[in-house]
């Protein structure tokens, strides 16, 4: 996304970690390292340092982490933030974002479900569970295998897929100790309990303004580096109507501006059910390049008034791509590699030897 950014016509800086992998990429023109293990505290006072140093028209959330730390800032400002800072930092995430009066509904999984049910977006069925025998009820209802699930959560990280009642209980005291994304709220045991959905996984990337939707395409988790809940490490290309239209449904009824994602699980009739929103940039989102969709490029032409990029012809049959590196994490002699066209960066040669290094590192 780097590249797509650039090229788009945007100036990239980036507030990263050190040794964060997008800080090796030749599109990035500036670039502020943040300290690894940084408290909220040291996060913030970086954060205000970069967009002093930086001036950014947009800030674009790459993480969950860094997403619920801009979150935090517009609705509960620590009041050690000069009044001036804390102005400037609120307007311009809401000018990024979008309407702050959903921020914490589109990430918080307890929230997610009731709102996205009465806005007549599909979701699994769902209960608040605040305790085992709350989730045991539940399954005693819709049978197993049930889903669990933390307030906020990234990756497959803060979801367990429970088939017994006897995993339960261990499944449950995992799920519901504290972890940093809580940023030390009292949470407390509460979860989200789902009925399992066995289908295919369709996500549809997108970039709005103001909850129009400016443009999106969609693909499939074809390959995962995990059974279920795992990451997409080989992506289909799809043309799906349906989560489109949920998608840009989520989008107006959250007022969303900026880059964001949303995952659906399809039933055995192929009906759609919401499974959550990444309200950031995920792994994939450049990909729309190889089927006419430019984010970034419908992006710019709105903040500047510009022509709209010209979509080349749709490809929704086009090949499956294989995502590098982590297709090669996965099986370092995976057939997709050898069959199918691999993402990687090759005109981003430091960023292509960062991502080697990962193999080393592990």
């Amino acid at each position: 996304m780097t590249r797509g950014l650039a090229r788009a016509g945007f100036t990239v800086a980036l507030f990263a970690p050190e040794g964060s992998l997008a800080a090796h990429s030749r599109y990035v023109t500036n670039r502020k390292a943040l300290p690894r293990d940084a408290s909220p505290a040291v996060w913030l006072q970086a954060l205000s340092e970069a967009v002093s140093q930086f001036e950014p028209a947009l800030l674009v959330p790459c993480d969950e982490m860094a997403l619920r730390l801009m979150f935090t800032l517009v609705t509960s400002a620590p009041p050690s933030l000069a009044p001036a800072m804390r102005a400037h930092l609120d307007a311009l995430i809401r000018h990024s974002l979008g309407d702050a009066a959903h921020y914490v509904a589109t990430i918080d999984k307890l929230r997610l479900s009731p709102i996205a049910a009465v806005a007549g977006i599909p979701v699994p069925a769902y209960a608040q569970a605040a305790g085992v025998e709350d989730a045991q009820r539940f399954a005693d209802t819709h049978g197993y295998p049930i889903v669990l699930k933390r307030r906020y959560g990234f990756a497959g990280e803060g979801v367990r897929i429970v088939g017994s009642a006897a995993d339960l209980a261990e499944a449950f005291a995992a799920l519901s100790k504290r972890d940093q994304l809580d940023l030390g709220e009292g949470t407390g045991r509460q979860l989200l309990v789902q009925a399992f959905i066995a289908g295919p996984y369709y996500s549809h990337a997108l970039v709005a303004w103001q909850g129009a939707t400016l443009a999106s395409f969609g693909w499939e988790r074809y390959v995962a580096t995990q059974a279920q809940k795992g990451q997409t490490s080989v992506v289909r290309f799809i043309d799906s109507p349906a989560t489109r239209a949920l998608s840009e449904k989520i989008g107006r009824s959250f007022g969303i501006t900026g880059f964001f994602n949303v995952q659906f699980v399809l039933d055995a009739n192929g009906a759609p059910y919401l499974l959550e929103v990444n309200r950031r940039l995920v792994t994939h989102m450049h990909l729309g390049e190889r089927v006419g969709v430019d984010l970034p490029g419908a992006l710019f032409a709105r903040l500047t008034g510009g022509a709209a990029p010209t979509a080349a012809a749709s490809r929704s049959d086009a090949a499956n791509v294989a995502v590098f590196p982590r297709e090669w994490l996965r099986d370092p002699e995976s057939a997709n590699l050898r069959q199918l066209p691999v993402d990687i960066p090759w005109d981003d040669p430091e960023l292509i030897e960062a991502m080697l290094a990962m193999r080393r590192v592990s």
